[in-house]
């Protein structure tokens, strides 16, 4: 992952968003105000709120079976699921 300030991906916009579209990379963008935002493919986007849409609605319907597990597999489950 790359980070820039906020003048150099001003100055350098299309690329950035190429490269991110074209690498699938993202870009942490940068103020002097220490305010940052994270520019990614909206391919990327749309995997991710995907995954995390049937997570929660596994989750959902685990929790409406009565499944329930302790606190800690499911950080260690989720953790695994994350780092690919």
């Amino acid at each position: 992952m790359q980070a820039v300030n906020y003048s150099h991906a001003r100055n350098n916009l299309k690329s950035i968003i190429d490269n991110v579209c074209d690498n699938n990379e993202e870009v942490i963008v940068t103020t002097k105000n220490d305010k940052s935002v994270i520019i990614l493919s909206i391919d990327e986007y749309n995997r991710t709120h995907a995954r995390v849409k049937r997570d929660v609605q596994e989750a959902l319907a685990q929790a409406e079976r009565g499944d329930f597990m302790d606190i800690d597999e499911v950080f260690d489950k989720i953790l695994a699921k994350y780092e690919d």
